[in-house]
């Protein structure tokens, strides 16, 4: 870190070990620090130890690892408030007092200067595909493209002074601070998100963690983490003065803040906690995981050799990345884990489901089975440091990404589920093109490969169902202004979430007419969801909700829907017609005639669209019936 005593130190935080790298001259006052992307450009693995450091005098600096300055220019009259490299490492930007936006080339040469404002540009960040540039001004928020034919977005961001922004890769979300001590989350568009409570004094910093599912804002003797969706997991008040600056580490479990008194604050993540059925487990120390099963009481705590940076559990598995190992422990013997090393310690997300798993980083995706097999490494030119949850998806035989270039295609990668390791060139991928750009995709996790089935939202929050491995796959809408949804790992149940309303999805792929959706939707009202609340599981026809506040609430919507289709699947039509008779429910009869339309079991369906009062479809069924007796032996059509 580079401070006003004009040196330039570095940490090991291993052993928290500090080391000056150099000590600048008395006139060398820098105001912001920027380390090059860690990417490999023209295979100069060098570019990846420079550093970018503005300064008071106007000035940017290039300087190496060693701490000589490579190159210094003048960029603005009055102070450089900020410069940053571009997320591809191929230029970088500066903004300064005088009002000036410039971008650079990565040598330090002008390639042109985008902005000339009457008032202090106080910070401004790249897009995540280093197209466009945003930037404040006063208390507006401003994306500028650079190329100059397209539309500047500019809105009214804060009552006061914008003082911080960051522009999050995974989510494409951005956030901002401002002097009149509000934090504030923004897509694109300029449409607010969220906003968090009013604070005491003026945010000063703000920084998106790499995965985009967490941020953290500084102020005034305060730091703050907060979820994607604005509301605060925790709070400290270190007497440090004002938090200047914001950096995580690429894994996002650790930070550290430049604090006005010059000190620098380390924190690490932890007390995570995860949940699946009768499981939890919580991060309890940087190396350490208690695990517990709440019906028979047992409890453990797992300690690894290095620091845990990603967990996931599900799937009667529990899975843990450290910074050189992945451990794949099985619920029902946690304490014999199956161990491989990986290729890179960043790993940004883990995907469960039912027979693999994938791990992302870096270096790429790589799918696994859960005896540590590699099983697939799909490759479609993607930076998978950009990959967000929302944009991939995993289920038992397929793994599905949403293109980062064209955000209206689909990748669909068909995986090998046996014990023969297949190179990326060999997998069927599957593209699927979309009318509207895709925010999020969820594969269903049952059946066979054939009846796959992708649920999207589009940027219209409409919700779309597409059956992958059909011959013409054709996209039907199931609902609109839908906020979030997930599969059930158990059965073809769907369910989302509207602004005051659950809803289920019975039949997705079944229902192929629209009153039919109509007939087999459940829907339970929910009052105070809060602002944008999402899915996070559904497990016995109970959905578990995240309000917008942070709390979770658990909404019993389709119990008997799913205990139906649990029938279905295992093939046990009278259960499933027993359980109807038993409970006596019109959308419970609706679910069982399509299912049973769909199966081919037209003594069932006929029976189930009699007592929906559907005599249409009963008269087309008993015309099939006479008509084609010899094929009611086996219940087709």
């Amino acid at each position: 870190m580079s401070l006003d005593d004009h040196k330039l130190l570095k940490w090991n935080l291993v052993n928290s070990e500090c080391m000056t790298v150099t000590t600048f001259p008395d006139d060398f006052y820098p105001t912001r620090m920027c380390l090059f992307p860690k990417i490999n450009i023209g295979g100069n693995k060098h570019q990846h130890d420079v550093i970018l450091i503005a300064s008071a005098d106007g000035k940017f600096h290039i300087v190496n690892h060693n701490g000589r300055i490579e190159k210094s220019v003048n960029a603005h009259q009055g102070a450089c408030l900020t410069a940053q490299w571009s997320p591809d490492g191929a230029g970088l930007l500066t903004v300064g007092e005088d009002g000036f936006v410039k971008v650079w080339s990565r040598n330090g040469l002008l390639r042109s200067t985008l902005v000339q404002s009457d008032v202090p540009v106080y910070d401004a960040v790249w897009s995540p595909d280093s197209s466009a540039i945003l930037y404040t001004k006063g208390n507006f928020l401003i994306i500028r493209h650079l190329h100059s034919s397209s539309k500047i977005t500019k809105w009214k961001a804060h009552e006061g002074i914008v003082l911080c922004v960051a522009w999050n890769a995974n989510n494409n979300l951005i956030i901002s601070g401002a002097e009149d001590g509000f934090s504030k989350i923004w897509d694109t568009f300029g449409q607010q998100i969220s906003v968090s409570v009013k604070h005491d004094q003026p945010i000063t910093s703000i920084s998106w963690s790499p995965a985009g599912d967490l941020f953290v804002i500084g102020s005034y003797n305060l730091i703050r983490l907060c979820s994607a969706n604005g509301w605060s997991h925790c709070l400290d008040r270190p007497a440090v003065g004002s938090i200047y600056s914001i950096a995580w580490s690429s894994d996002g479990t650790q930070l550290a803040t430049a604090c006005a008194n010059g000190q620098v604050l380390f924190a690490h993540i932890i007390d995570r906690e995860y949940t699946w059925k009768n499981y939890a487990c919580t991060q309890t120390g940087r190396k350490v995981i208690a695990i517990k099963d709440i019906i028979t009481d047992q409890s453990d705590q797992l300690d690894y050799p290095d620091r845990v940076i990603q967990i996931a559990l599900g799937f009667n598995h529990l899975v843990i990345a450290t910074v050189k190992q992945c451990f794949i422990h099985k619920l029902s013997s946690w304490n014999t884990p199956v161990t491989f090393d990986l290729k890179e310690g960043t790993i940004s997300m883990i995907l469960l489901s039912e027979r693999c798993l994938c791990i992302v980083e870096r270096a790429g995706l790589s799918v696994y089975s859960y005896m540590g097999r590699l099983l697939a490494s799909p490759k479609w030119g993607a930076r998978p440091e950009t990959l967000g949850r929302a944009a991939l998806s995993l289920g038992p035989d397929t793994l599905a990404a949403i293109d980062q270039v064209d955000r209206k295609l689909i990748h669909v990668f068909d995986l090998p589920t046996g014990l023969v390791v297949r190179s990326s060139t060999d997998n069927t991928v599957t593209k699927l093109l979309h009318k509207m750009t895709v925010s999020s995709i969820a594969l269903s996790q049952t059946g066979p490969i054939s009846e796959r089935q992708l649920a999207l939202l589009d940027y219209n929050r409409d919700l779309y169902a597409v059956t992958v491995k059909d011959s013409k796959p054709k996209f039907v809408k199931l609902g609109s202004q839908v906020l979030s949804v997930a599969w059930s790992a158990e059965t073809e149940l769907l369910v989302g979430i509207r602004a005051n309303s659950a809803v289920a999805w019975c039949c997705p792929r079944a229902a192929t007419q629209p009153d039919w959706q109509a007939l087999t939707t459940v829907s339970k009202e929910i009052n105070e969801l809060g602002r944008n609340p999402s899915v996070r599981g559904v497990e016995g026809g109970v959905v578990r909700v995240r309000r917008g506040n942070g709390s979770l609430l658990h909404v019993a919507l389709a119990d008997f829907p799913e205990k139906l289709l649990e029938h279905v699947a295992a093939n046990l039509w009278p259960a499933a017609l027993q359980l109807c008779r038993t409970v006596e429910d019109e959308t419970l009869w609706a679910c069982l005639a399509v299912l049973a339309w769909h199966h081919r079991q037209l003594a069932v369906a006929e029976e189930a669209f009699a007592l929906i009062h559907q005599y249409h479809q009963v008269s087309y069924i008993q015309y099939l019936r006479n008509a084609i007796p010899e094929r009611l032996t086996n219940g087709s059509t």
